[in-house]
């Protein structure tokens, strides 16, 4: 834009009063001059020739503009000129210098619009793909590869739940700093750099842990890993964007964010060969492999960079550690509360205490800065982006239905993740469509209604869900769950569309920002969700078997019955009375144990649905507001013209300039400043 400006800016220039008149045949101004033509050249400084009229004071000289005749001569035979332009008439006194008498001076030749970039080979777009999707799936792999399998990592490590639980903790406290670091060192240094250095740390972690085999060096290279998935996250997007141009760009933003949200289905699905073959050890050998492919693709084949400027400043060494500090705080205490309760360990209180601190003293430091780490202005202005944060932190908590309400609920009914594969290839499927779904509405710009429905989706899938027994098994989900992961990508895909209206406004200046934004709720949302589900279900699991267990006394004959047959079942086992007698009961204990689970599960999916209505009903204030205000939303295609909405018309030319000297692809839009400086006498040139 900064290019076209400048050349409008120049041509119209050209055309400006006492400016020299360019000429109309660049090869016949070119030509050397012989001949009879040869005498009629004057040397600088000679009088003008007889015919000429003499001309008003301070008119700029004109020339008629040379005719070529050298097809109409014989070889040899001598040149014939051009007739001479008829003179200026001599303009009134107190005239205009610019609306005299005179011709206007002959325009410039038309330049065309410039150039297109030369289109992108096949074989590097798919190559560009294939990284984005190599990129994006190591991101989220490992986010989720651990997170799935808890359970059986904790058991490789020899850790308790609370310990594996730092995993957890270290991969999340570096991955949101460093997505924040990230977004002045792309502009440094450059974005390969860092990546280049990010997972040149995590190998080397990774290669620790491997020979040292302990808790505390798994911990450390999963905190070496979030460092490396921050510029993954960005390298996803820009990769898969760099294969679309112009409006089309957003088609790749689009394709980019889904592949960022494969890793979770995707995790549960080859975990099992993983830990079947090589165990722990197999899962950081597959994730040290991943990351020395991303780190081949990267440097073979680079995405196009961004101009380097000057980024980092003395208050950055103040400003970062703030940040950081605040949001490992914070990482602590949702992985680690639900798991030593919050009420009952009083250092999380302590961490919350700390982590607000760090926050406000952050907020100080760079609301007054002139060069930010984050835009923290552009995205408290009008409160839109932090109703985009609060959407996408609330879609994250719908979206923990998944992992912590229905592959709960089947794991406490005894099954396994390898007995669930077609429930999660549907799951990934779902979270394709989604997006899929999303760039079908592009063209109608209608994503506030996309994102309403897919809130409506959620709500009444969830409440479907509410109405599971210990029959449940995963055919009952599949269904449900493939369309909450399509309305969750929907919801998350419409909330990105509509924040890229106010990206592209700025000139996607404000671009990388906003993926950090997305990274960081996307985080948060993830960690916030899995505690509040987790915390809830809990207390609904002890609610649900004391009222059970209030209720199954043994003076109850149907009790009685269930807890002799319970202990019937192990007679061949047992032939002590007692004995069956006691272990019948445990039988019957534990089938209590799981009904509540399961009731706990109903009011887990109950609550989403009441979750899912709250959104819903805040979303149609917010509109209903607006609408009462009179303001309209703006669509993307508004601010990008193309092929998903009308064409942009041609801006007027400024007053007091010729509009056939500036092409319509090359004029600037009306500026009223820009018109008073046009109207003004032009500056006398050497």
């Amino acid at each position: 834009m900064a290019s076209t400006a400048a050349t409008a800016l120049s041509l119209s220039d050209s055309s400006a009063p006492g400016a020299a008149a360019p000429s109309s045949s660049p090869a016949a101004s070119a030509r050397p001059v012989s001949g009879p033509r040869a005498a009629s050249t004057r040397a600088p400084g000679s009088s003008a020739p007889a015919a000429s009229a003499p001309m008003a004071a301070g008119a700029p000289a004109t020339e008629a503009p040379a005719v070529n005749t050298s097809v109409a001569n014989t070889p040899g035979a001598p040149a014939t000129r051009a007739p001479a332009a008829p003179a200026a008439a001599p303009r009134a006194p107190g005239s205009d210098a610019g609306t005299g008498a005179a011709p206007p001076p002959s325009p410039p030749p038309p330049a065309g619009p410039p150039a297109a970039p030369a289109p992108m080979p096949r074989w590097r777009m798919a190559a560009f793909v294939a990284i984005s999707l190599l990129l994006g799936l190591t991101q989220s792999l490992g986010m989720n590869l651990v997170a799935s399998n808890l359970p059986q990592v904790q058991g490789a490590l020899g850790a308790t739940t609370a310990e594996g639980a730092w995993l957890l903790t270290a991969y999340f406290a570096t991955n949101i700093p460093a997505s924040l670091l990230l977004t002045k060192f792309r502009l440094h240094y450059g974005l390969r750099l860092f990546a280049d250095l990010a997972i040149g740390l995590f190998v080397v972690a990774a290669v620790v842990h491997l020979v040292a085999n302990d808790l505390s060096s798994a911990i450390a290279a999963r905190a070496a890993l979030g460092i490396a998935a921050a510029p993954l996250s960005s390298l996803t997007v820009l990769y898969m964007a760099e294969v679309f141009s112009g409006p089309k760009k957003v088609i790749g933003l689009m394709f980019g964010f889904a592949a960022l949200q494969t890793g979770a289905p995707v995790s549960r699905i080859i975990a099992e060969g993983l830990f079947l073959h090589g165990q722990w050890h197999g899962v950081v050998m597959f994730e040290l492999g991943l990351a020395l492919a991303c780190f081949a693709a990267i440097n073979l084949l680079r995405v196009t960079p961004v101009p380097r400027q000057p980024m980092f400043d003395g208050l950055d060494i103040v400003s970062f550690p703030l940040y950081a500090s605040a949001i490992a705080l914070v990482t602590v205490v949702l992985t680690q509360g639900r798991l030593r309760w919050w009420l009952d360990t009083p250092w999380l209180g302590e961490c919350l205490v700390a982590a607000a601190v760090c926050a406000g003293l952050f907020v100080i430091v760079e609301i007054n800065r002139s060069k930010p780490m984050v835009n923290l202005r552009w995205l408290l202005h009008g409160g839109y982006m932090v109703r985009l944060g609060l959407a996408i932190t609330l879609s994250r908590m719908v979206l923990s239905e998944q992992s912590v309400g229905a592959v709960g609920l089947l794991n406490v009914l005894g099954l396994l993740n390898e007995q669930m594969h077609t429930l999660f290839w549907l799951v990934l499927l779902g979270t394709v469509a989604g997006f899929v779904v999303t760039l079908l509405f592009l063209p109608k710009q209608r994503f506030d209604l996309l994102g309403l429905i897919a809130v409506a989706i959620v709500g009444v899938c969830a409440y479907v869900d509410s109405h599971a027994t210990n029959l449940t098994r995963p055919e009952n989900f599949y269904l449900t769950q493939t369309l909450i992961a399509m309305a969750a990508s929907m919801f998350l895909a419409s909330s990105i569309l509509l924040a890229l209206v106010r990206v592209v406004a700025d000139g996607l200046r404000n671009l990388v920002t906003f993926i950090v934004l997305f990274s960081t709720t996307n985080a948060l949302g993830g960690l916030l969700g899995s505690a509040v589900l987790g915390t809830y279900l809990a207390q609904r699991q002890t609610a649900h078997y004391q009222h059970l267990m209030q209720q199954a006394t043994l003076a109850d004959p149907q009790v009685a019955l269930r807890t002799q047959q319970l202990g019937g079942a192990v007679a061949r086992v047992l032939g002590d009375a007692a004995a069956r007698g006691n272990q019948g009961l445990a039988s019957f204990n534990q089938q209590v144990v799981r009904e509540s689970w399961v009731l706990a599960y109903n009011d887990v999916f109950l609550a989403v649905a009441w979750l899912a209505a709250a959104v819903l009903a805040w979303v149609l204030l917010l509109k209903w507001q607006l609408w009462r205000r009179g303001h309209t939303v703006v669509s993307f295609a508004s601010q990008v013209p193309g092929p998903f909405g009308p064409p942009a018309a041609a801006p007027a030319p400024a007053p007091g300039r010729d509009a056939a000297a500036t092409p319509p692809a090359l004029q600037s839009p009306p500026n009223p400043a820009a018109s008073a400086a046009a109207s003004a006498p032009a500056p006398a040139r050497s």
